[in-house]
């Protein structure tokens, strides 16, 4: 079974040693968070389940099954657990991270000041001894870490397909941090929902532009993720006091 996984087949690649260590902790910052890490953990080679440690507190509203499913995932796989907090979460993973048969562990910590140089360390060292795939979600600004690959994702405008309609989702990523490695490395990936894979947006092939944009129609501008891609559904509304 592979022991990485590939991004753009290129630079980043090659930074990374052949590709994203599977058996390791990574953390991802930015507004397209929770997209890269369905993503990765869709294409992670293992094909057990995807646990999901949640905060139900947090502003960003659940999962969405139909969400995964748009990327090419199976609804089924998506294990959430709602945590109640950085605590209960923290036991959570530790516990989860003993069990191989997971295909991804990701925790949605958020800005939690809990999850600090030592608990990151154990998630490290955690994730090496069982091969468990661990991706933490963060929030704010960037702190100590000693995950293996500090990340910060964001949308990236969709290539057009016939009829102006929006292509596959695509991510602009930054790797901001490699433990013992070269960084500051930013790419641009499309998301192959087929083959549930990355493809350096350099290297897909553009189609022609429509027609219509000939004959000075507005062209359409697709700068987000669709929102079934994002995977949320909105958080209800509190009620007023």
């Amino acid at each position: 079974m592979p022991t990485r996984l590939a991004l753009d087949g290129g630079r980043a690649d090659a930074a990374l040693g052949g590709g994203l260590l599977l058996a390791g902790c990574h953390e991802i910052y930015g507004p397209a968070a929770t997209p890269l890490a369905l993503m990765l953990a869709l294409a992670a080679p293992r094909t057990g389940p995807i646990l999901w440690l949640a905060d139900p507190r947090g502003e960003d509203g659940r999962l969405y099954g139909a969400g995964l499913a748009e990327l090419g995932g199976d609804p089924g796989r998506l294990w959430l657990v709602a945590a109640g907090g950085a605590l209960p979460m923290l036991r959570a993973a530790a516990e989860a991270q003993r069990c191989a048969a997971l295909a991804c562990l990701v925790i949605e910590a958020g800005s939690a000041t809990a999850v600090d140089l030592t608990v990151t360390r154990r998630l490290q060292l955690a994730a090496a001894a069982s091969g468990v795939f661990t991706l933490v979600l963060r929030a704010g600004v960037a702190r100590p870490s000693a995950a293996l690959t500090r990340w910060r994702a964001a949308s990236a405008p969709a290539r057009r397909l016939a009829g102006n309609a929006p292509g596959p989702p695509r991510l602009a990523l930054t790797l901001e941090r490699q433990r013992g490695g070269p960084a500051d490395i930013t790419l641009e990936l499309e998301w192959d929902r087929d083959r549930r894979r990355f493809i350096p947006a350099s290297a897909v092939i553009e189609r022609p532009i429509p027609i219509g944009a000939a004959f000075g129609r507005r062209e359409a501008y697709f700068g987000a993720i669709p929102a079934v891609a994002a995977g949320r559904t909105p958080r209800p509304a509190r009620a007023a006091a």
